[in-house]
């Protein structure tokens, strides 16, 4: 049961994470519906009734009977169809009569004969033709089913007057209102299919079990395009007061807060295709600096004092994806990957670990970058814990309850 409810609860993030699709779906079927409702413009619909006599009394018997069946079938016959619609200008074939005509039975008596037409005049005119013809038909003596004949002594007790629907805006509306609701099934589907293909890791407990690590802390990425970019990070980053504390988090986990202290260093490894990580060593460089700790930038031994002479040495190692291989030979104080969420899976993720532990270092926790909206974990909790761990009470099976 643990195991649908989550596969729920991830099958609705990734609908709503990709919302975009399933809108466009629902505008693209409600636009397709109101171009069939134009294309199939809606239809009049008018009745007329026709009354049969009693049935004869059968001598013996108190009362009569009379097949109301076989009436309402040779109302909806091909000859009584085929005249009928040869009777309206302009004319309509039998296929096209006997889709738009239905005869049923009010009573053991009267008939009703309910037709469709494009226009008012048209529905009136083919329901009241087909009750004529009808009553041409069974009151001659043409040989017909149950050989009634002019026994019947059937008559017109309600010609069609007047016809009702055809309102074009409750078609149109009818339609697009069930174009866009398949169209959103459609996108749904489409965004689920797609999302059961995927195995990128976007929530900080998925990001945490992969290797077994904490999550530090998540934060917004800076977007740095180009060497200006990355200048005017490092000389005026100013972040978010949420972004502030969770650098200030990961710093003080790391235990490299500590103003006039020792020299420390710190590794932040991320992939170099991951656009939204590759800022945060930066991120961190520049953010320690502003509140006394002097830091600098280490890029591939290339060293960027930001303010003064620095306490704190971040290096920045970026590694390929399908063959991460950490550059340069000098051990810090400290070691995190940092990772934007949706862009690593978990192979991807545990390759870079290995690596690292391969490389004689220690990883001491993830940060994420630019988390998923939708993401209310928070990557801290063992996974261990959090199965144990259980929401709401519950009764186990076969457990006694206590009675007073």
């Amino acid at each position: 049961m643990s195991a649908q409810q989550l596969d729920v609860k991830k099958s609705w993030q990734a609908i709503r994470r990709h919302r975009l699709l399933v809108i466009i779906g629902a505008a693209i079927g409600l636009l397709l519906g109101v171009a069939y409702a134009f294309v199939q413009p809606p239809m009049y619909t008018a009745g007329a009734l026709v009354v049969l006599p009693p049935p004869p009394v059968v001598a013996g018997t108190t009362s009569g009977s009379q097949s109301i069946e076989t009436q309402v079938y040779i109302a909806e016959s091909g000859p009584v169809l085929h005249s009928a619609g040869q009777n309206l200008q302009p004319t309509l074939t039998t296929e096209v009569v006997r889709d738009r005509v239905k005869a049923s039975a009010v009573t053991d008596d009267v008939i009703r004969i309910d037709a469709k037409g494009t226009s008012a005049k048209q529905s009136v005119q083919l329901a009241n033709a087909v009750a004529q013809v009808y009553l041409v038909f069974v009151t001659t003596d043409k040989q017909l089913p149950g050989d009634l004949g002019k026994r019947t002594g059937a008559r017109l007790l309600e010609g069609a007057t007047e016809a009702h629907g055809g309102s074009m805006l409750l078609h149109a509306g009818t339609y697009g209102g069930l174009g866009a609701l398949l169209g959103a099934i459609g996108g749904a589907i489409f965004v689920l299919a797609r999302a059961r293909g995927d195995r990128r890791l976007r929530l900080r407990d998925e990001i945490a079990d992969a290797v077994g690590l904490p999550v530090l802390a998540s934060v917004s990425s800076y977007p740095a395009r180009d060497p200006s970019d990355w200048a005017e990070l490092l000389e005026n980053y100013h972040p978010t007061a949420v972004d502030a504390w969770s650098l200030r988090k990961t710093l003080h986990h790391l235990e490299l807060d500590q103003k006039g202290g020792q020299a420390t260093s710190l590794t932040v490894i991320s992939f170099a295709d991951d656009t939204k990580a590759r800022s945060l060593g930066p991120q961190l460089a520049a953010f320690a600096s502003t509140f006394g700790v002097a830091s600098s930038l280490v890029i591939d031994q290339i060293r960027s004092d930001i303010h003064g002479s620095a306490t704190l040495d971040i290096h920045l190692n970026l590694v390929d994806r399908e063959d991460p291989q950490l550059a340069g030979d000098q051990r810090t104080t400290r070691t995190i990957i940092a990772l934007s969420a949706g862009t690593v899976t978990a192979e991807e993720l545990a390759r870079l670990a290995v690596a690292t532990t391969a490389d004689d270092r220690t990883i001491d926790g993830i940060v994420v970058t630019d988390p998923d909206p939708l993401d209310r974990t928070i990557g801290r909790v063992a996974q261990s814990q959090r199965r144990s761990g259980s929401r709401f009470p519950t009764l186990l099976t076969g457990t006694a309850r206590r009675t007073r």
